[in-house]
């Protein structure tokens, strides 16, 4: 296996110490999957599955602290001082459910029947204690050829679970892998089949391959598959209707930026998306709204500012208010974007965009007042001042003191501001 160090190295020896426990006590027991083709191509691991000859109420029985995660299914999570190992029964998986999940398990005594049901070569391989891999079906081959091959018939391993459809996507593209032409031509036939996966399911695995190292390639796939227009509740026409013949050049320097936001955010401006279809795909993927907000409020800034700049408005003028409307955290967030798009594309506005990376930060450093608890008045004292009783005039009026103290035509001083107030208080009705 490759070194790792800190915790994770702490999770290998533990890892290493159920295989000892269940071998100990007279079962077979190998790391199975994910685990192992990372140690074959020598990257760092995190994760550790167990597969096993033990029953899961032996398994039970070994460990001081178990819990019974699936035991239908055959898993029991051992939990140890830094991690949490899923041990399996070897098992043999029949008559799927909606595309998703097997309706029957037979627990088996060999490995190789184990690794059988797996889907793909790359992570139906095995190793023991002693680092011996176990590899049935030719994964290191694979991988030295540099394919990506599901284990037996690629239409029934696709049609026992469609969602992996979108992990073939996803570790093609995590592993620099061609995916095997027979692969190929069923995930692009199975494609429908994705009607029948959770959202939520659709949306971890796009989120992963957005944050993956080689986004750009994730999406050549999933634009040449047509994978994106089978979803149970439609994307963005901008997402679904990707075609691989017009994908962007933007596009391929999705995995230069660091934020999920951002990389959503970067994917959906090179696809001509806007904010309300940034907005219908995050929440169709069943993201945290929070999260949703965040890569919309990324692309309703960009859109804001290009009218802006489009109709002559000073950069500065147009920055400060920008960050009234949609925080200083979405203009901080946008700023990389912006670095991307002016060293990638000829723009008219390439002399604002430069503007901004030199100097927004020291402009939103200076403002003094991002919301109206923030300035020194409130709005009884407004209110009062004017002479008016309260109503949505002064919501308007409290804005507009928000925007002379950002620009620098007030001063955020309680007397300044209601003489600005006076002053400003007939634009108001």
């Amino acid at each position: 296996m490759p070194e790792v160090s800190g915790v994770p190295g702490m999770m290998e020896q533990e890892a290493i110490s159920v295989l000892d426990a269940l071998t100990a006590a007279g079962y077979e027991a190998y790391l199975v999957g994910g685990c192992v083709r990372d140690a074959v191509m020598n990257r760092s691991i995190h994760d550790f599955d167990i597969a096993t000859s033990a029953l899961p109420d032996e398994v039970l029985r070994l460990f001081p602290h178990t819990a019974p995660t699936g035991l239908k299914h055959g898993t029991v999570t051992v939990v140890m001082r830094h991690g949490a190992y899923e041990v399996t029964t070897f098992r043999t998986e029949s008559d799927y459910e909606q595309y998703r999940r097997p309706k029957t398990v037979a627990f088996v005594t060999e490995l190789k029947e184990d690794l059988r049901r797996r889907d793909f070569t790359i992570n139906a391989m095995a190793m023991d204690r002693e680092r011996n891999v176990i590899d049935p079906f030719d994964g290191r081959g694979d991988l030295a050829r540099g394919l990506l091959r599901c284990v037996g018939d690629p239409v029934e391993r696709f049609r026992e679970d469609a969602l992996r459809l979108l992990r073939g996507v996803r570790f093609a593209a995590a592993y620099g892998l061609a995916i095997e032409p027979a692969t190929w031509r069923a995930l692009q036939e199975q494609a429908p089949l994705l009607r029948h996966i959770a959202m939520e399911r659709i949306g971890a695995e796009l989120m992963r391959i957005v944050c993956g190292d080689d986004p750009a390639r994730g999406f050549e796939l999933l634009a040449a598959s047509g994978l994106l227009a089978h979803m149970k509740v439609p994307l963005a026409p901008a997402l679904a209707g990707m075609a691989p013949e017009r994908l962007p050049a933007g596009l391929r320097r999705i995995g230069e930026l660091e934020a999920p936001a951002q990389r959503w955010a970067q994917l959906l401006l090179a696809l001509g998306a806007g904010a309300a279809d940034a907005r219908e795909a995050m929440l169709a993927l069943v993201y945290p709204h929070a999260f949703a907000a965040e890569v919309t409020a990324l692309l309703a800034w960009d859109e804001r500012l290009r009218e802006r700049l489009a109709a002559g408005e000073d950069v500065r003028r147009a920055w400060q208010f920008g960050a009234l409307d949609y925080g200083t955290a979405a203009l901080r967030g946008w700023l990389p974007l912006a670095r991307l798009r002016l060293r990638g594309e000829a723009s008219q506005q390439e002399g604002a965009l430069a503007r901004l990376l030199a100097e927004g930060e020291a402009w939103l450093a200076a403002i003094p007042a991002l919301q109206p608890r923030e300035l020194a008045v409130s709005g009884a004292d407004v209110a009062a001042c004017v002479g008016r009783a309260p109503g949505p005039w002064l919501g308007a009026l409290l804005r507009r003191l928000l925007e002379l103290t950002a620009t620098g035509e007030a001063v955020n001083e309680r007397s300044a501001l209601l003489a600005a107030a006076e002053r400003e208080a007939k634009r108001f009705g």
